[in-house]
């Protein structure tokens, strides 16, 4: 049972969320962005009734204009499940729900399930149920819905939280560890034998104790006292070992070695890191060994996993990941771990973002399909004329955009789809944002396996060089403007592919970004790119400028205290022939010649102005204005 998307709408700050789920989905985002709040929103959802006390006051929406649960229009949360191939559900789904079976996405049956949560004023009870809906949304009347239960049945959700305690992860009473030992099944020959085993070995160990046989012997002094019958030597034993197996299992615990010592220890006396990893592999046990053994074999498992990552060096953070795929079941992940992200689909991540209160969720996407009224000639000689851009489906009315648009077929679109399709100019937005093959494998190298710390970023400051990697925290922080109290990542575009990527990859994930460019050939380069992003020029000029100067470190060679400081730091290796220019008046050649020294050791002469301006107490005044303006801007 394949969750394909999920829709929410005011349940804690998911006020009005839609978000399409893949077989292994990642979260990310800031804390308190509401990932955990989707979780448990899948889960509340999943929740059998009769049993249903999910829900609390807290988890209505609530802001300055719904103040409590009673003036909120109610939770509601809608999980659409499809089949991931035509005709999966053949047999027993099928006759069991046919009733419920809808069909939104061509010939795929689908099924829709509803869980509302209304504040009743008169009991001051939260009131909830689950129904089945059809293709329009609407419940479905009939008998099938006192087949909802039967259906939760079928998705078993499991969620393990970010705080993993390990001793009710193990216990006899856990769901997991618990079912495995209740489960064990040993042949009534071997049990039969294994219980003489069990007596003979408490008996060795109490034989071999003098005090403990000592004490075995006054006990069996209880015939003195009470009238028990039986031989006096056989009333009373100590069991040191449980006597029966199923006792036996129920203390049974995990022990581990991590080969450097004698002793085998108890999971919980490993570190965090170790327990955490263990967790999350009894729960792949569960649904690889045990899951079908216990349930129909169309059940399939929802597994919400918050920070696997919790505790773990980046490689075993990375091996946790490639485990976790392997998996025989849908996923939905949280996760802070760039690491974790480094080897996943960039387009099973999603972003999720809190503004004024309300979550959003963005994703990257590779394609792109809208519906039409109609089909008219236009269409038709625009899908031909880009037929490796655009796929015209006549009979299901449908236009499916592969690869990123450019203002040429934008325009084409627009013209003949202005009177079929009512939100074009919406649609031809997102079809800009569509991310191509070459564009994803971009991301991955440039983004995901090189600077993932990015995508948890509120905004960001993109330049051109290393100078400006090192130079620009600096002048923030002395503006009281740390980036990373403000969520803010600067980043070097010039060496991480080009400034074009991350700034489409911006717009589609929502994050806020200004650029500083170079005033030559590369900024304008740069200019272009991110028109091609579909922003007009004018928006650029908001959020991109170019230094005065040809690059960034004449704009600081045009700041005299700064100029004298990069004299100081070059020494001896500036040349007498260079030394002589200034001597003769040649300032401007001199100036050249010295931020061409400069140039030659970026990284190094950077870090040497940041010591020489703590020793000699850098000023705020000192920060050329282009800088100063946009650290503000971000």
């Amino acid at each position: 049972m394949f969750l394909k998307e999920v829709r929410v709408k005011n349940f804690r700050s998911l006020r009005d969320v839609n978000i399409k789920l893949d077989e292994s989905t990642v979260l990310i985002g800031e804390n308190n962005a509401g990932k955990t709040a989707l979780l448990d929103a899948i889960r509340n959802g999943l929740s059998r009734q009769g049993t249903r006390t999910v829900f609390d006051d807290y988890d209505f929406y609530m802001d300055s204009e719904m103040a409590s649960p009673k003036d909120s229009d109610g939770i509601k949360i809608i999980l659409i499940f499809e089949e991931r191939e035509i005709d999966e559900w053949e047999g027993y789904i099928s006759d069991t729900f046919i009733d419920a079976l809808q069909y939104l996405d061509g010939e795929k049956a689908s099924i829709i399930l509803q869980t509302s949560a209304t504040y009743n004023e008169v009991t001051s009870y939260i009131e909830a149920s689950t129904i089945f809906l059809n293709s329009e949304f609407e419940p479905i009347t009939g008998r099938v819905q006192n087949l909802v239960n039967k259906f939760i049945m079928l998705t078993p959700v499991f969620y393990l939280q970010a705080l993993r305690e390990i001793k009710d992860t193990f216990s006899s009473k856990s769901p997991l560890w618990g079912r495995f030992m209740k489960k064990a099944a040993i042949p009534q020959a071997e049990l039969n034998a294994i219980q003489e085993q069990i007596k003979q070995l408490n008996t060795n160990i109490i034989s071999n104790d003098e005090n403990l046989t000592k004490l075995v012997d006054e006990l069996q002094k209880i015939q003195n006292v009470m009238d028990f019958e039986g031989e006096a030597h056989d009333l009373v034993s100590i069991n040191a070992v449980p006597i029966k197996t199923w006792d036996l299992l129920s203390k049974a615990q995990v022990v581990l070695n991590n080969g450097t010592a004698q002793m085998d220890f108890p999971l919980e006396k490993h570190g965090q890191g170790t327990q955490s990893v263990t967790a999350i592999l009894l729960f792949k046990a569960y649904i690889n060994i045990l899951l079908k053994e216990i349930s129909t074999d169309s059940a399939e498992a929802i597994l919400t996993l918050e920070e696997p990552e919790a505790h773990l060096h980046p490689q075993a953070t990375r091996a946790l990941q490639k485990s976790i795929e392997e998996m025989d079941c849908q996923k939905i992940i949280t996760t802070h771990s760039p690491y974790f992200i480094q080897n996943a689909d960039i387009r099973n991540i999603r972003y999720i973002k809190k503004e004024n209160g309300e979550t959003q969720v963005f994703g990257i996407c590779d394609h792109f399909c809208f519906e039409v009224d109609n089909i008219n000639e236009g269409l038709k000689s625009v899908a031909r004329a880009y037929d490796k851009v655009v796929n015209l489906n006549e009979e299901e009315k449908t236009v499916t955009i592969t690869k990123p648009i450019n203002k040429q077929l934008a325009n084409a679109l627009k013209g003949c789809c202005k009177d079929i399709v009512p939100n074009i100019d919406g649609i031809l937005e997102d079809a800009y944002m569509i991310f191509d093959k070459t564009e994803l494998c971009n991301l991955n190298m440039y983004i995901q396996r090189n600077r993932g710390d990015i995508l948890f970023a509120r905004k960001w400051f993109l330049y051109e060089g290393q100078s400006e990697d090192v130079v620009i925290p600096y002048f923030a922080k002395l503006l009281g403007k740390d980036f990373d109290e403000y969520g803010i990542n600067g980043i070097m575009y010039r060496s991480n592919g080009s400034a074009g990527a991350f700034i489409k990859l911006a717009k589609v994930l929502n994050i806020g970004w200004v650029v500083l460019g170079d005033n030559d050939g590369q900024g304008e380069k740069t200019i272009k790119e991110i028109l091609k992003c579909g922003y007009e020029r004018e928006d650029v000029a908001e959020t991109l400028l170019l230094t005065n100067n040809t690059d960034f470190e004449h704009e600081l060679a045009d700041v005299p205290s700064i100029f004298n400081d990069y004299e100081i730091i070059l020494g001896d290796n500036i040349s007498e022939d260079i030394s002589k220019l200034k001597e003769e008046g040649e300032t401007d050649e001199y100036k050249k010649k010295v931020v061409k020294l400069i140039q030659n050791g970026k990284v190094e002469n950077a870090y040497n102005l940041l010591n020489l301006w703590d020793e000699r107490g850098f000023s705020v005044d000192e920060i050329p204005e282009v800088i100063k303006k946009l650290i503000w801007k971000v």
